[in-house]
């Protein structure tokens, strides 16, 4: 049996950091996808992981050897084995068009693919929930305490406004354009997660007034992101502002969103962990040109991205 899945990559356009805390966070699925293909023999030996970025890993009794990249794959297999007892060899191909450590959620959509893909093998239509526990024992490895926003948005799709362990909402898009600007700097999700939470036992005044603010914000953005670019754009500045109090921006990220400020953008924010990765730049058609060539003038490569309303699926084989 040879099963293919992908799964879209994720921004947050607001909420970042404070979602791990019980805020809500709202996100985007997008058109960049990982892909994974999963191929069952009927023998026993050590489970094979292809990443095409990280190269060959082997699982041998429930230990990986190979990259210390793949180990969330790993977990995912090997509690995939125990749960649904399944008997037999797993070769698992993986590959991705989404920038690693770039807060575009790349190690959730490879989760979400990969769990998806293997409950394929026991389930005709794998049951959501159980697409969502699998993937988040890959994202546990990969991070120090994921909200699961990330996993959600990769199985579900569209835009949505999430908070942990309650659930979510799934909205309409707006007219605006996400313009997705990129850094050029990768940056570790663990790391800085973990900046944000020694902030919480040094200052946790400082911590909790900067918590409510975001959370009241990406609320906000929420509901006028369909009807008034301009307003959803001041917040999503406002946000970046707050992000860089937690200690999560650098002058690269700065120097990103008040370029595209400066040259017509309704507003500007790093997007995912920081430390470095992306910026996400709220636009209309009138003045993305000129953000675009003003990004160039400083050397950064940026894209267009569309909401996709779908989310992990199966893929035809060739």
């Amino acid at each position: 049996m040879r099963i293919s899945c992908k799964a879209p990559a994720k921004v947050i356009i607001s909420g970042e950091h404070s979602v791990v805390y019980g805020y809500p966070a709202l996100v985007a699925a997008v058109d960049v996808y990982s892909r994974v293909i999963v191929e069952t023999i009927d023998e026993f030996g050590p489970h094979e992981i292809c990443s095409e970025k990280y190269g060959i890993g082997k699982v041998i009794g429930g230990a990986l050897s190979g990259p210390s990249a793949l180990k969330p794959l790993a977990k995912i297999i090997n509690v995939f084995n125990e749960s649904e007892s399944f008997r037999g060899k797993l070769k698992v191909r993986v590959s991705s068009d989404i920038p690693p450590a770039s807060g575009m959620g790349s190690s959730a959509s490879i989760s979400v693919a990969l769990a998806y893909a293997l409950l394929k093998i026991v389930y005709d239509d794998p049951p959501e929930e159980k697409v969502f526990k699998l993937a988040m024992e890959g994202e546990r490895v990969a991070h120090a305490n994921p909200s699961g926003v990330d996993v959600i948005a990769a199985i579900k799709g569209g835009l949505i406004l999430f908070v942990k362990d309650k659930g979510f909402e799934k909205l309409e898009a707006g007219s605006g354009i996400f313009l997705l600007a990129d850094s050029g700097m990768e940056r570790n999700t663990r790391e800085m997660v973990l900046k944000v939470a020694s902030l919480k036992e040094k200052e946790p005044d400082l911590f909790n007034i900067t918590m409510r603010s975001i959370s009241d914000i990406t609320v906000k953005i929420s509901r006028v992101l369909q009807s008034d670019m301009i307003e959803a754009g001041k917040l999503m500045t406002l946000n970046h502002l707050l992000l860089s109090l937690l200690g999560v921006s650098n002058s690269r990220l700065d120097s990103i969103v008040w370029t595209s400020i400066s040259s017509g953008a309704y507003g500007a924010k790093l997007t995912g962990a920081g430390g470095g990765g992306c910026v996400l730049i709220l636009v209309d058609e009138k003045s993305l040109s000129q953000v675009e060539e003003a990004l160039k003038s400083i050397n950064v490569k940026s894209r267009v991205l569309k909401t996709v309303e779908t989310g992990v699926r199966l893929e035809e084989l060739d």
